[in-house]
Order: C-alpha cells, then sequence, then structure tokens
C-alpha cells in the first residue's frame, strides 16, 4: 500500500507548513488515558504510527519504555528531533518501518494505535489484530481509535481550508470508508487521499470473531460540528467520529 507512505508523508509535511500549533506540545492527555484504561502496572508501551511522536515522547517523559512504529520518513525525523529536544533517553525506541511487517519478539503492558485504523481491507485489520494479540502480555490491554460510519457518513463533502491547503471529507458507502483528500490550491492535480474502513462496534466484534481478542469497553470520542467550528472533547456513540476499543485477550 504505497499511498499509505506517501499519504502520511505528505501530510506531516504540509500541516507543519500550513497549520498553527506547537509541535513540541506534548499530548499528555493521551498518556493520562493509558494510564486510566490499564488494568495493571505499565512499564513497556507499544505505539503504532507514532505520526508527528507527541504521544511517545510524552510517555518516555513518564518514564514508559516505548517502542514506536512510524511509517513516514518526515514523521520519524521529527520524532528524534522532538526526542532529542525533551531529552529523552534509552527508553525511547523509534523504529522506521511497516507494522503489518516488523518483527518484535517482546511483548508489551500496552499497544495503543491512535487515529489511523481501518488502512486496507478487513483482511488487513484481522492480520493486525493478530499481531497486536502476539505483541500483548497476557493481562495486557490495546487502545485502539475506530473510525465510526454515522459521523463520516454525515460530514462527506464537506471543506476546509489551511492556509494554501484544501482538505476535503468523502464517505465510499459500499465499502464503509472513510475518505481524507488533501491538495495544495496552485496544484490541484496532485492530491493524496486517505482511506479509512469504518466499523460499529458490533461489526469491529465480527472482525474479531476468529481472534484471541476481545472487546471489553467502547470509549465514544467526540464531534466536530463544521457550521459552528466547535469541537465537543466527547459526545454520545450515535454522534461520535470515533471510538477508543478496548481490547483484552
Amino acid at each position: 500500500m504505497k499511498w499509505v507512505k506517501d499519504f502520511y508523508d505528505k501530510q506531516f509535511i504540509w500541516s507543519t507548513t500550513q497549520y498553527d500549533f506547537d509541535l513540541n506540545h506534548l499530548i499528555e492527555e493521551h498518556v493520562d488515558k493509558v494510564e486510566h484504561f490499564s488494568d495493571h502496572p505499565i512499564t513497556r508501551i507499544l505505539e503504532l504510527g507514532g505520526g508527528n511522536g507527541r504521544f511517545a515522547v510524552t510517555a518516555a517523559r513518564r518514564g514508559y519504555d516505548v517502542t514506536v512504529i512510524e511509517l513516514a520518513p518526515s514523521c520519524v525525523e521529527n520524532i528524534y528531533k522532538l526526542a532529542e529536544k525533551h531529552k529523552i533517553g534509552s527508553n525511547l525506541r523509534i523504529i522506521q518501518g511497516d507494522f503489518y511487517q516488523v518483527d518484535l519478539e517482546e511483548q508489551f503492558d500496552i499497544v495503543c494505535y491512535w487515529d489511523g485504523f481501518g488502512i486496507g481491507e478487513d483482511t488487513d485489520q484481522q492480520l493486525l489484530l493478530k499481531r497486536i494479540s502476539d505483541w500483548l502480555q497476557p493481562n495486557g490491554v490495546a487502545l485502539i481509535d475506530i473510525y465510526t460510519p454515522w459521523y463520516w457518513a454525515k460530514v462527506a463533502g464537506q471543506e476546509m481550508e489551511f492556509g494554501n491547503i484544501v482538505r476535503r471529507y468523502d464517505f465510499d458507502a459500499n465499502g464503509c470508508r472513510m475518505l481524507d483528500t488533501w491538495w495544495r490550491k496552485e496544484h490541484e492535480g496532485d492530491q493524496i487521499t486517505q482511506s479509512l474502513r469504518c466499523y460499529s462496534p458490533v461489526d469491529f466484534k465480527l472482525l474479531m470473531k476468529d481472534i484471541d481478542l476481545n472487546l471489553v469497553h467502547c470509549e465514544p470520542g467526540g464531534e466536530m460540528n463544521y457550521e459552528s467550528g466547535q469541537y465537543t472533547e466527547q459526545v454520545e456513540l450515535g454522534k461520535a467520529m470515533t471510538f477508543m476499543a478496548k481490547l483484552k485477550k
């Protein structure tokens, strides 16, 4: 899936030149969430798809042993820079690669995947979930953000502009997929699109029916109101953009 690497690499480069946010700001609330939803003391964390690295560096700064796997070269470079800025030592391991292919022999207390699950087809998700099961300690917990179909069907056609970047959401009803397309105004023909499979909780359970993982909790995410420009951090499941799936063996 070459588009995956191209999308995330260009998305990071374009967004960092247009979005008004500080990449040095760490994500304490995500680590708080990990601590809250873990059933046992945490030592080792595996993050899949580390993006700009703010979660991995925050968790390492709190003293956890963190391994992060990230495919996009620009994101990996930023993780190293962020780790250096915050003086993170040997408790952060950064792996540039595809988490469908990277071999890890050790197991972890927490495996987390924020904002990105749904790449490829159902068989790809099942392969990844089997790998996650193998990477989990017997009493470990996986925390995965899942995109809901109802929200993304509702906002299909929504466009936003950030400087010279245009972003549009669409929804593939046949494939139940959220489509996230980016382009630069002066280069409209050079578009990049992310395609993520969306699941309801019951569909997600069916996806895992032959996998040694159980969905033990769904934590609804937030909702963006594009008319008012207001984001609500947590709403009822039927309105949420995502839900966080808590999985255990």
